[in-house]
């Protein structure tokens, strides 16, 4: 039996108890301290840095230190925490995460993770089939998975993006890139993954031609078709088009089968971005808005996200597993030797990494905990929260007013001062306002969200669409109410009311 004495244990405890018994109602989202504040607070015990010669510290002044962080870290469980595209995470997803570091494998060969390679197969077996890419009947552990695990969303699209490349060029692995100018596309509201991948790569930023989208951020099909043909009237070589499913800001969804067919006509690798998006494929009510992601040619999926995965747990589907190898592999004979038991498990020469934390084990204990349904309710959940606050914003009296209409589990507002009620701002009439209407509107939210940060009654996002700051709700918690939506609304009106006071 371990020592309940042990400093790990009262560390474990600790943070058992956090877990089970997580903050809600009117408990602090967070303690907000400056970055001085914080050093002077573990200056009392642990402390923050650390000397030129570090002594390990007392049993009391760890504590203290774990308690510290408690205190102040972002309780991103708390219901009203509504700030990023994730929150809190499922709990059984936190215990399978501390089993797999406990076992502190890595997933890289079959003879140092035997059950997590067979788990991975599993799922991405699974995430396929839920995708379209296999039938519903395909093998749960294929003999070649039909993809991977990426250390997150943007490293999975840099992983898609080398497999486009390398699709068209088979040996631009080992000659380089040569002189042919090759151009992707995404929509101007495309995740900024793409310019970090193209840069990356060696294509320059430059290779990323952005398309229009519409007013609430999906990709427009005709501007795509355009821009290729342009691109090639130009001399330069179109390989990749990044379709997104659910844009970070509006979660806007492209029209993926009209995005397929620019891609099919012109030979070019499909990618959908569904990091955000992808899991509304777990609903029945709700996967229509993925409708044409199976014929993709890959698809990056955060379950961290939605799903309430720790961070990270992204699974970048593959249509033909087969090119993984040739792509990645670099036969390191210390390591994947074909000689050796069950080397044709080994996962590791079929992506860039090597070494790779095991990401399977806590989504497969929580789908087996959660099922299809519970995975289903998770997300309709997300997407009645989102209604409701529309709702409400609609019935606010002028008080809010919708920014882009939306119809996912983000929620784009402005909070509108009384002398400017009723204001219209949907639908690009946020652009018509003079220039004082809307320098004041902007100033609003950075200034109401600072307030809330400061008592701690909430943390929502802000940022600039069309011009202009406002607020974003996502809801991603299941422990999210209607009562935690009223309250956030309430906040801002009051805050709000609050500026235009002084």
């Amino acid at each position: 039996m371990p020592d309940p004495s042990s400093i790990e244990a009262k560390v474990a405890e600790r943070a058992l108890e956090y877990l089970l018994a997580p903050p809600s109602g009117d408990d602090a989202v967070i303690n907000l301290s400056s970055p001085d504040e914080l050093v002077a607070a573990f200056d009392g015990n642990a402390g923050l840095g650390f000397d030129a010669v570090a002594s390990g510290e007392t049993d009391e002044h760890v504590l203290a230190a774990v308690d510290q962080v408690l205190h102040s870290s972002v309780r991103t469980v708390h219901p009203r925490f509504m700030n990023q595209n994730f929150a809190g995470p499922d709990p059984v997803s936190v215990v399978g995460d501390w089993l797999g570091a406990a076992l502190n494998t890595t997933a890289a060969t079959f003879e140092a993770a035997p059950v997590f390679t067979l788990m991975e197969s599993a799922l991405l077996s699974k995430l396929a089939r839920v995708a379209g890419y296999l039938p519903a009947a395909a093998s749960p552990l294929p003999a070649l998975p039909p993809g991977l695990f990426a250390p997150g969303g943007s490293s999975a699209t840099l992983y898609a993006l080398q497999l486009a490349r390398h699709r068209r060029n088979p040996e631009v692995v080992r000659t380089g890139i040569g002189t042919e100018r090759l151009v992707l596309f995404v929509s101007d509201a495309g995740h900024y993954a793409a310019t970090k991948s193209a840069a990356m790569l060696g294509l320059g930023t430059d290779a990323v031609i952005k398309v229009a989208s519409d007013f609430e951020g999906a990709i427009m099909p005709e501007a795509l078709a355009d821009a290729v043909v342009a691109a090639k009237g130009r001399g330069e070589t179109p390989f990749a088009v990044i379709g997104t499913a659910g844009t970070t800001v509006t979660s806007a969804f492209d029209d993926l089968n009209a995005v397929a067919d620019v891609c099919v006509e012109h030979d070019l690798w499909f990618h959908v971005d569904g990091c955000y998006g992808g899991s509304a494929l777990f609903s029945p009510k709700h996967r229509h808005l993925l409708d044409g992601v199976e014929r993709s040619d890959s698809f990056v999926w955060n379950l961290h996200k939605m799903m309430g995965m720790t961070q990270q747990c992204s699974a970048l589907l593959v249509r033909d597993p087969s090119q993984l190898a040739p792509c990645f592999a670099g036969h390191a004979d210390y390591l994947f030797q074909p000689d050796k038991l069950n080397a044709d498990y080994d996962s590791g020469d079929r992506t860039f990494q090597c070494a790779r934390r095991v990401d399977a084990l806590k989504l497969w204990l929580s789908w087996k905990v959660r099922g299809d349904e519970g995975f289903a309710a998770r997300v309709e959940h997300a997407y009645d929260m989102a209604a409701y606050t529309r709702s409400r914003i609609t019935e606010s009296g002028g008080a809010f007013a919708v920014v882009v209409p939306g119809s996912f589990t983000n929620v784009v507002f402005a909070w509108v001062p009384p002398d400017l009620r009723p204001l219209e701002l949907a639908n690009g009439t946020a652009a018509q306002l003079d220039q004082e209407t809307m320098d004041r509107l902007h100033a609003l939210p950075p200034t109401i969200k600072a307030q809330m940060q400061a008592e701690g009654t909430g943390m929502i996002g802000y940022q600039p669409i069309h011009g202009l700051n406002t607020f974003r709700m996502l809801f991603m918690n299941p422990a999210v109410s209607t009562d935690d939506v009223d309250a956030i609304l309430a906040a801002i009106e009051r805050y709000g009311a609050a500026t235009l006071s002084h």
